[in-house]
C-alpha cells in the first residue's frame, strides 16, 4: 500500500524507507521502538507503528500550522501504546485516555478510548432518525452500537491535545476554562482544514448533529465549575458546541483569530477577567473588539449563558 503524504498525494519509496526502517529500529527495555523519521521523539510498541505512524504524522501536521500561524510548536514526545503496554507507561488506567504523562510525555492509545462506543451508542439512542442518518453517512456505522464510527474523530483530537501541550510550555493563561477549550478546538478544526478536509467534515457534522440535542448540553458554568470531573456525555456536548462557535470564527477569518486569541492570553497579552460581577461581560468585551465577534458568542450556544458581548 503506497504511503501519503497529508494532503493525499503518494510519497514515491517512502512505504519501503517507513517498512524498512521500522524493521531494524531496536526494542528498548520498555518494549517500545523509536520513529525516527518525525521531526520529534515518537516511540511505539512494535505491534502498532503503522498506527504510531499516522498518529505522528497528525501530530506533525499540528505542529507545523502552529509554528506557521504562532511562530512557535510545542515540543512533543509522543507515546503510542497497545492495550497490553497501557499501565506502564499511562497514568491513567483507562485505555486510550490522551494525556501527558509525569515523564512529559504525550501518551495515545493505538486503539480510541472505549468511552467513544458509549457515545455513539447514545448518540443513535438520542438522535432523531433524520440526523442519526446524516450523521452514519459520514462517518459510517460501528456495528457494535448502532451508531456513527468514531475512530476517526478521535484520533483527530491529536490536534486539540497538542495546542494545550504549547499553552502549558508557553505559558500560555486563558481568563476562562471555556476559552482555553475553545482555543484547542480552534487548533483542531483549522489543521483538519489545512490537511484533511474529510475530517473537518466528520467533524463538523458531529458538531451540528450535537445542536439538535442543545437541551441536553449542560450550562457554561456547570462546565467551568465539574472540568475534569463531567460525565463523558455532557463533556462532549460541551465540546461540540464549542466546536460549532469556533467553526463560524475559522470560516469568516481562518487562522487570524486564533493568532489574536493565543497572542492576548500568552505572558503580558492582557485579555484578563477580574473577579468582579462585570468580570464575563467585560471578557465578552474585549474578546469582540480585540479577537473576533464570533468568539465572544460562544457562550451564547450554552444553555442560560450570562455573557453576552457589548454591542
Amino acid at each position: 500500500m503506497p504511503v501519503h503524504d497529508l494532503f493525499g498525494s503518494p510519497v514515491p519509496g517512502l512505504a519501503a524507507a517507513l517498512a524498512a526502517a521500522a524493521a531494524e529500529a531496536p526494542i528498548g527495555g520498555d518494549g517500545l521502538v523509536a520513529l525516527p523519521w518525525f521531526p520529534f521523539d515518537v516511540r511505539s510498541v512494535p505491534a502498532v507503528r503503522r498506527v504510531a505512524a499516522r498518529i505522528a504524522r497528525r501530530a506533525d501536521a499540528a505542529c507545523n500550522y502552529l509554528r506557521q500561524v504562532l511562530g512557535v510548536a510545542p515540543a512533543v514526545r509522543l507515546v503510542v501504546l497497545d492495550h497490553a503496554h497501557w499501565l506502564a507507561h499511562a497514568d491513567t488506567p483507562e485505555f486510550g485516555v490522551v494525556h501527558v504523562n509525569g515523564r512529559g510525555e504525550l501518551v495515545v492509545g493505538a486503539e480510541p478510548a472505549v468511552a467513544w462506543t458509549g457515545v455513539s451508542r447514545w448518540l443513535a439512542a438520542q438522535l432523531d432518525a433524520r440526523t442519526l442518518a446524516g450523521l452514519l453517512r459520514v462517518h459510517g456505522l460501528d456495528p457494535r452500537t448502532g451508531g456513527p464510527a468514531l475512530g476517526e474523530v478521535a484520533e483527530a483530537l491529536i490536534a486539540h491535545e497538542i495546542a494545550h501541550v504549547l499553552c502549558d510550555e508557553q505559558g500560555v493563561r486563558f481568563p476562562r476554562r471555556w476559552l482555553g477549550e475553545a482555543f484547542a478546538n480552534y487548533v483542531m478544526v483549522a489543521v483538519l482544514g489545512e490537511t484533511d478536509p474529510a475530517g473537518l467534515r466528520r467533524l463538523g457534522s458531529l458538531a451540528d448533529a450535537a445542536a439538535t440535542l442543545a437541551h441536553l448540553t449542560p450550562p457554561l458554568a456547570r462546565f467551568e465549575a465539574e472540568f475534569g470531573q463531567m460525565d463523558v456525555i455532557p463533556s462532549v456536548l460541551a465540546q461540540l458546541a464549542l466546536t460549532r462557535g469556533v467553526y463560524g470564527a475559522y470560516a469568516a477569518a481562518q487562522s487570524a483569530p486564533l493568532a489574536l486569541l493565543y497572542r492576548s492570553c500568552a505572558p503580558r497579552g492582557g485579555l484578563t477577567a477580574v473577579g468582579n460581577p462585570d468580570a464575563d461581560f467585560e471578557l465578552g468585551r474585549m474578546l469582540a473588539l480585540h479577537v473576533h465577534s464570533t468568539l465572544a458568542e460562544i457562550p451564547e450556544l450554552f444553555p442560560a449563558a450570562p455573557l453576552r458581548a457589548a454591542a
